[in-house]
């Protein structure tokens, strides 16, 4: 029954390059059949989803007015978002054969002590877009291995592994912003045709020098601690180190070009043309490395099962905002943002809190941003601009990854630096996100 992932996304990449649309029903489908048939697999939280899922469908079906066409879009959309995460996350295939992504912390804390941060930031921005979650677990991992190697005392340790661990969330945190390959914008350009990652992308830009501008100044002293100093080993990454990082960063510049050069050739959305790209070269890599294509195929298929709680999650979610679309009837409100300028401005705030407030309650910003997107579109459909909500949704987005105790991240870096969760992040980020959350309630309104 493993094979019906991987075929469930195939038939998902076929809907997209063909605008075929029963090519993603039956990718739904299979999805459904494959996760009734793993059920007992799955972790506890997407259970828990799944039955809060079933139980609205359940309710759809027997008081409201389900016909086969809105079944048929909630089907597309669920497959949509799962082989998102499925081609996106194909990349670790790639990623575990590049141990240069391990002399990361050597590189970057050779360079000038005032660019510290912004390099960090960066560096774990660029991984993450490929890598997502996988990302803080090579920093930190790596992180750990570092600092066995160097002779630092007890409070350049905290002090510079905490500087670290910040800065790579942060740098995760800019995805959402910044990058064609992240959910946000997956899901904002599924649910709002209209919209493309290129009309969000000077509001991420402005949103990312924000978070970099307070950021800095706060941990750039913290990574100062790791800096080598005249007793410490001077030891010296290999040059095939340092050409493998740097032929890594043209890659992936060269891949984000292919990408916007696919979207703007095609009528794919970038975040579409991600979602080809991305398997094909990673097939292509494994092939080219002289993989057979019988091994070729069982990696992908382990790699998609490993992700299955993540890509049960995602499926849920678009099943959640579809089945809210529905339920919710927008019409009265329509009305009043049209009208109203300010009420476009209170939409965008209400919602960006509003994930952050769920994000809080233990809520995936995933499911809360579906289910916002959902709304929207349905407000889009009676008249109301969405631009302004939609970058504030963005924006709440990035920080509820930041705020959330119950987020994977916080969970990984609690577990690395041997912290509750809640003191990740409300004691390490909780400042930070109040000093930039005025600044970040404004930038909508330039929209």
């Amino acid at each position: 029954m493993l094979a019906l992932l991987p075929l469930a996304l195939v038939c998902e990449l076929l809907a997209l390059a063909t605008r075929l649309s029963p090519l993603s029903v039956i990718s739904g489908a299979l999805l459904v059949l494959f996760f009734a048939w793993h059920w007992r697999s799955l972790m506890p939280y997407p259970r828990r989803l799944g039955l809060v899922t079933l139980g609205l469908f359940g309710y759809w079906v027997l008081f409201d007015e389900p016909d086969w066409q809105q079944a048929q879009r909630m089907l597309s959309s669920a497959a949509y978002y799962a082989a998102f995460i499925g081609a996106l996350g194909l990349a670790h295939c790639a990623v575990r054969r590049l141990p240069q992504l391990g002399e990361l912390h050597r590189l970057v804390l050779r360079l000038p002590r005032a660019s510290l941060y912004p390099s960090y930031l960066l560096s774990t921005f660029a991984i993450s877009s490929v890598l997502s979650f996988g990302m803080l677990n090579l920093v930190c991992g790596s992180l750990e291995r570092y600092l066995e190697r160097q002779p630092y005392n007890q409070q350049q340790r905290r002090e510079g592994a905490r500087g670290v661990m910040v800065t790579a969330l942060r740098g995760f945190a800019l995805v959402p912003l910044l990058a064609p390959t992240s959910v946000t914008v997956a899901i904002l350009t599924r649910e709002l045709p209209g919209l493309s990652w290129s009309a969000l992308l000077p509001f991420g830009l402005l949103c990312g020098a924000i978070l970099l501008a307070v950021g800095w100044p706060m941990e750039n002293r913290r990574l100062r601690q790791l800096q080598p100093t005249a007793e410490s080993p001077q030891t010296v990454a290999p040059p095939d180190t340092a050409d493998g990082l740097r032929s890594l960063l043209c890659a992936s510049l060269l891949g984000i070009l292919l990408i916007a050069l696919l979207a703007n050739l095609t009528w794919l959305s970038a975040t579409q043309a991600a979602m080809l790209l991305v398997p094909l070269a990673v097939a292509g890599m494994l092939l080219y490395q002289g993989g057979a294509p019988m091994a070729v195929y069982t990696e992908v298929r382990d790699t998609l099962a490993g992700m299955r709680n993540e890509t049960f999650i995602f499926a849920c979610s678009a099943l959640l905002g579809g089945l809210t679309a529905v339920l919710i009837p927008v019409e009265r409100l329509a009305s009043h943002f049209s009208s109203t300028p300010m009420g476009l401005f209170g939409l965008g705030s209400a919602g960006m809190l509003a994930i952050i407030a769920l994000a809080l309650l233990g809520v995936a910003p995933i499911i809360s941003l579906s289910l916002c997107a959902a709304l929207l579109a349905q407000l889009a459909g009676h008249g109301v601009a969405i631009m302004q909500p939609a970058v504030a949704l963005l924006v709440g987005f990035s920080l509820a990854m930041l705020l959330s105790p119950y987020g994977p991240s916080a969970l990984m870096l609690a577990r690395h630096a041997q912290l509750s969760p809640w003191r990740i992040a409300f004691g390490w980020n909780g400042r930070f996100v109040l000093l930039v959350l005025g600044p970040l309630l404004l930038v909508p309104l330039l929209a």
